[in-house]
């Protein structure tokens, strides 16, 4: 039987919880997330009460990070790292601890490749685009969610939330309830969008009581995230597209990539992406390959004597 965490140690999570949510603003996902490696880092050093905080030092830091390391790739001990770096800073501003922990987690190496993001070539998105049969209902809601996705840059979590009510076709735009960052946002519904959408509608979603837009189809039941992301897997596989992180949000990191290699701003792909701070797509800036080969400088010619 799972044991739970003592009930002191369940009111230091609720309260950092509480800080994410209502004080930085993070997603539920996000917050699930970080509260994760929180409780991990809390159960490893037997933290149980408020006050057993005060006795953190930083070697304590480095020693859970080391475990970590066996069992994470850089990216994701990074990710680790991040939370526990943000649940210390919240520690000290509630007094929790006497001294400024935070500055004391260790900052993990991870090399480019775990930085940039991976997406599609141009020939490479059409391609997958072009092999959902339009002629089956699951065919055209795959290519629907494809599309989202592609063309506007929605989440997996997104397109799974989207209800019919979002959906406006008078005024061609598509509201979002459930964003990262927790506040709505309207799209413009672009015409191939609306019209992959209301050719699932009208030929393709089953018929029931259910008000999300994308459905499985036998029973008839709402997506989540999960096979959202699964449709892609799928039809790259069919198309015998490999890459290292298949996924929803790889459709994503293409329409950015693709948006700065046609001369979009960092600004502007942020807008797109519906991110808070411009700090999020600079990541971008290392695809666009051709300014950045017009930025190169020559190799030095050897001096002559």
């Amino acid at each position: 039987m799972k044991k739970h965490p003592p009930k002191s140690h369940q009111i230091i999570l609720q309260a950092h919880q509480q800080n994410l949510r209502q004080v930085l603003g993070l997603s539920v996902k996000t917050c699930q997330d970080r509260l994760r490696d929180v409780r991990r880092f809390l159960e490893s050093l037997r933290i149980k009460r408020v006050t057993d905080l005060a006795q953190l030092a930083p070697a304590h830091l480095v020693d859970f990070l080391s475990a970590r390391s066996v069992s994470c790739q850089p990216a994701s001990l990074r990710n680790v790292a991040g939370s526990v770096r943000d649940f210390l800073r919240f520690a000290q501003q509630q007094g929790w601890t006497r001294q400024p922990l935070d500055s004391a987690v260790p900052k993990i190496a991870c090399g480019a490749q775990n930085d940039l993001p991976g997406y599609l070539s141009g020939q490479q998105l059409e391609s997958l685009l072009a092999g959902w049969d339009r002629g089956t209902p699951e065919g055209r809601r795959d290519l629907a969610i494809g599309l989202c996705l592609a063309r506007l840059g929605l989440r997996a979590g997104e397109a799974a939330a989207l209800m019919l009510e979002d959906l406006n076709w008078q005024q061609a735009t598509l509201r979002l309830n459930q964003t990262k960052n927790g506040n709505q946002a309207q799209l413009p519904l672009l015409s191939e969008v609306g019209q992959a959408l209301a050719g699932y509608l009208r030929w393709g979603r089953p018929v029931c009581s259910h008000r999300q837009v994308f459905l499985f189809h036998q029973p008839a039941r709402p997506m989540d995230a999960k096979a959202i992301s699964q449709v892609i897997r799928h039809g790259l596989r069919r198309c015998g597209i490999e890459v290292p992180r298949p996924g929803a949000h790889l459709l994503r990191h293409t329409l950015a990539s693709h948006l700065v290699q046609h001369g979009a701003s960092l600004k502007e792909v942020a807008d797109v992406l519906r991110h808070r701070e411009l700090k999020s797509a600079a990541v971008y800036a290392h695809v666009d390959v051709p300014n950045l080969r017009a930025l190169a400088q020559p190799w030095p010619l050897e001096a002559t004597v």
